[in-house]
């Protein structure tokens, strides 16, 4: 049976017992017990001639499920009187003024959105604003804000042209509160890129990861705990979020209706040459990962959450038939940048077959799978990470070891270096093989097409990340 806050279970007493939280209620000997991991805030309650008292906000798995996820979860609160001292820093004793608090008697005027989206991961969005956003906001008294739901594939797109840059143009703070993977990040990352404006104010995304690999919320420590992400909307500080432009050969169209659709690339995004431009935050891939990304994105797939990478790549990397895996072809070169003379360099890999090409900004592009071990949060720096064709077993095992801390860049097989961009022209026949991945989203290149990757230097978004520390008791 949940707790809850009331008359009958006040007054819990309070102590830290390794990783859980211990409560005790004095009179009627019930008992709670509360992981860390599930602890977001404590809220100080009554005025200074009062005893000290605290309402724990925290999440609660229902007892009937077996399988924790956060569809399960609920926000639960009791009110304690005493508190360990190891916990003072989950209190929260000023709601920060990015969600609109009072300070020094003034309003600090803040528009605040909350952002579903309701197709993003096993689809579990909705739930996770009902049960535990909306009641979180409330017990802060955070009350005034607008929600919208996705209903197509442009829905956060639209709202970014029609409101959110637009105030973000006109000065006004904006909080975006977005309950999504990679996707809606990126929607947002695009379209404020996309545009030729000019923004007085950098809105501000608490990013709830609701997605399948949670590739940024992963690398920034948002998935460190199940209460992360609600923890730095109240005690996280926001950075600004770096970004790349991805530019490609005028006939490339992008992927839709899990694999079915083809469409346009957004006419707001081209490049001053007229070809279609996306701008991304987190990944650019050919190859094996682009492949078992577009392989996997259909509802059957969707409902095994991250675990569908690993079954599409398994099926891409072990064909039916027997074959060897697919060995893609193409030319890539990429440009570096001599941190002692400042200049730029041109190289060019020495193959045209390859396995796996990737360029990130993040990394882990999903909880344990470190890609790029050496990027630090938002650092700005874009890595490659490269190999050629090798056996199943071979790539198996090589990729394996992005599970152990990124070991697998140890292997001289793998080129793994920072470099300012990169282009791939590709030498493909089959489309299968021409797809391409942009921070999730999958983009067809024609026959004999192109594509090329460079790192930008404008931040036009803010993101909140946790304070240090904050997954330490």
């Amino acid at each position: 049976m949940a707790p809850a806050l009331g008359p009958d279970n006040e007054g819990f007493r309070c102590e830290l017992n390794g990783h859980e939280i211990q409560c005790r209620h004095p009179q009627t000997q019930e008992e709670i017990t509360i992981s860390i991991n599930n602890l977001i805030c404590i809220l100080p309650r009554g005025d200074k001639l009062e005893a000290p008292r605290h309402v724990m906000l925290f999440l609660w798995l229902d007892e009937n499920e077996f399988e924790v996820s956060r569809e399960c979860m609920s926000l639960q609160s009791i009110e304690v009187f005493s508190l360990p001292a190891q916990l003072s820093k989950f209190v929260c004793s000023d709601i920060p003024p990015y969600l609109g608090a009072f300070t020094h008697e003034q309003v600090e005027k803040v528009d605040i959105h909350v952002i579903i989206s309701t197709t993003s991961g096993t689809r579990t969005g909705m739930s996770v604003y009902k049960n535990i956003l909306s009641p979180l906001l409330s017990q802060l008294g955070v009350r005034e804000y607008a929600v919208h739901e996705t209903r197509t594939t442009q829905t956060i797109v639209e709202l970014c042209h029609t409101k959110l840059m637009p105030c973000a143009q006109a000065g006004i703070k904006q909080t975006i509160i977005l309950l999504s993977g990679d996707g809606g990040l990126t929607d947002i990352i695009d379209s404020f890129h996309g545009a030729a404006m000019q923004y007085l104010a950098r809105p501000i995304i608490a990013l709830i990861p609701t997605g399948t690999g949670n590739a940024m919320a992963s690398s920034i420590g948002l998935l460190k705990s199940r209460a992360a992400g609600l923890s730095a909307l109240l005690h996280g500080h926001p950075a600004p979020i770096p970004a790349f432009l991805a530019t490609f050969s005028a006939g490339s169209r992008l992927v839709t209706e899990a694999g079915s659709g083809r469409v346009n690339i957004n006419s707001h995004s081209q490049s001053k040459t007229g070809h279609p431009t996306v701008y991304g935050g987190v990944v650019a891939s050919w190859g094996l990962h682009a492949a078992l990304v577009a392989d996997s994105d259909t509802a059957e797939y969707r409902k095994y959450g991250a675990e569908r990478f690993q079954m599409a790549a398994k099926e891409i990397l072990f064909p039916s038939n027997g074959d060897d895996p697919h060995k893609f072809r193409g030319s890539i070169s990429f440009t570096w940048r001599d941190r002692q003379t400042n200049k730029r360099h041109t190289e060019a890999l020495g193959c045209e077959e390859h396995m796996y090409v990737l360029v990130t900004l993040v990394s882990n592009l999903e909880p344990g799978f470190t890609i790029s071990p050496l990027s630090a949060p938002l650092d700005g720096c874009l890595r490659i990470i490269h190999f050629g064709p090798m056996t199943s077993e071979q790539a198996m095992n090589l990729m394996s070891n992005a599970y152990q801390g990124g070991k697998h860049v140890n292997d001289a097989r793998v080129t793994y270096r920072e470099i300012e961009s990169f282009r791939i022209t590709l030498g493909e026949v089959d489309e299968r093989w021409r797809k391409v991945c942009i921070d999730g989203k999958i983009i067809a290149i024609e026959h004999g097409g192109w594509l090329e990757v460079q790192k930008i230097p404008e931040r036009y978004l803010n993101i909140l990340i946790p304070a240090h520390g904050d997954s330490d008791v």
